[in-house]
């Protein structure tokens, strides 16, 4: 008899929210993550010291109200009572050096077109550029609307396609249309890991992962573990690695999805030593970094926070808070290591036809009693994820 009824790879809003719908029917749940804290890209680091309770986002920064299925689940572990709403402060655009508004971007003569170039266009079978750049025209999507997506999504937006990029969902009104949590969007996180019925096995990194009859067997480096049915919420590279022996055709499939690596570094700062007016964040255009997402969206008295989500390898360390201090434009002594938090992260690079390959997957997933969650099927939002654990749940349920 298999020790468990589901173990889940990876404590990120994907495997949590997997292991919430496990646990809420009954299941014998666990959960195995090679880092010592729960939560993945939903990362909210707390400084200590002089700055303690200062807190800023590493990873998603805010919630919306038509994140439908997180909402549910935050109802029931009693977070909804709990919810901040965000600042209303602006993005602004930072080019050539100089902060700008983002109208003063804009190339007006073309936007009144915008209406009739939208009537008939579809959206599936197109890629960003192509659907939005008809619409908006290539100047204006070149001057504002690509490196605002790319901003969006941390990383270069135009071959993403159009329909995973902004999907329409039901708002609920009770609930601010954008919110976050006391001490960050980790809230969330680390409530679902301390639900008694959840267990989480931190520091153990799944190394294989086999059939051993009506079971699967998982190993880590000094351990195995025996359930009935298994969910990998990982990134898709780690999922691809570990179904390889046992699952070589979802290893393939996996494989053709690519992944972009985004570096970020937070830093905080006392709010008298900055000049820059209050701003939801900055969009970089031709710069080294996509964005600049601020804590002004959830104001402190004393300090505020800045989180520069960099691309991958075009500048070095020293590089890039050399940078922060001219964006900030504070002295490069004002960054230490007491006031600068890291992060390293992985988002998949969606392509035009991933709608076909999600359902290829699916459908080799059939009957299998194995589950795939995570930011690579319909979407990079939160709420895609959740959603994502959720129908892979009522299958493996109805599997049985």
């Amino acid at each position: 008899m298999a020790d468990h009824d589901l173990l889940i790879v990876g404590a990120g809003i994907s495997g949590l929210s997997m292991a919430h719908h496990a646990a809420g029917a009954g299941w014998n749940t666990r959960i195995l993550e090679p880092e010592y804290r729960p939560g993945g890209c939903l990362h909210s680091h707390r400084f200590t010291g002089a700055l303690d309770g200062f807190w800023l986002e590493l990873g998603a920064h805010s919630g919306f109200n038509s994140y439908g299925n997180l909402l549910a689940i935050m109802e029931q572990v009693g977070l909804l009572e709990r919810i901040q709403r965000r600042a209303k402060v602006g993005f602004r655009m930072f080019v050539d050096g100089k902060i700008r508004s983002i109208p003063s971007q804009l190339y007006f003569p073309a936007l009144p077109l915008a209406p009739f170039r939208l009537l008939g266009l579809i959206k599936t079978g197109r890629n960003v550029a192509e659907y939005y750049g008809h619409i908006v025209g290539r100047r204006n999507y070149a001057a504002v609307f690509e490196p605002a997506f790319n901003a969006v999504i941390c990383q270069p937006a135009n071959d993403f396609p159009a329909d995973s990029l902004f999907q329409p969902r039901p708002r609920r009104k009770d609930v601010p249309r954008g919110f976050t949590l006391p001490g960050g969007l980790q809230t969330i996180a680390d409530t679902l890991g301390a639900r008694p019925e959840i267990q989480i096995d931190f520091g153990q990194t799944t190394r294989t992962l086999r059939r051993a009859g009506e079971h699967f067997v998982v190993g880590t480096d000094d351990r195995e573990y025996t359930a009935r049915t298994v969910g990998l919420a990982t990134p898709v590279a780690v999922a691809a690695e570990l179904l390889d022996a046992e699952f070589p055709d979802l290893a393939r499939r996996l494989r053709e999805i690519d992944t972009a690596t985004i570096e970020s570094i937070g830093v905080a700062l006392p709010a008298e030593a900055l000049q820059l007016p209050p701003v939801a964040g900055l969009i970089g255009r031709d710069e080294a970094f996509y964005s600049v997402v601020s804590r002004d969206t959830v104001p402190d008295p004393g300090y505020r926070g800045f989180t520069f989500h960099f691309r991958p390898g075009v500048l070095d360390g020293e590089e890039k808070l050399a940078r922060i201090a001219q964006v900030l434009d504070v002295p490069r002594v004002a960054l230490g290591s007491e006031n600068v938090a890291f992060k390293t992260n992985q988002l998949p690079m969606l392509r035009v036809g991933h709608g076909e390959r999600t359902r290829d997957l699916d459908k080799a997933l059939a009957g299998s009693r194995l589950a795939l969650t995570g930011n690579y099927f319909s979407g990079v939002a939160i709420e895609e994820c959740v959603t994502r654990s959720l129908d892979e749940f009522t299958r493996l349920r109805q599997e049985g």
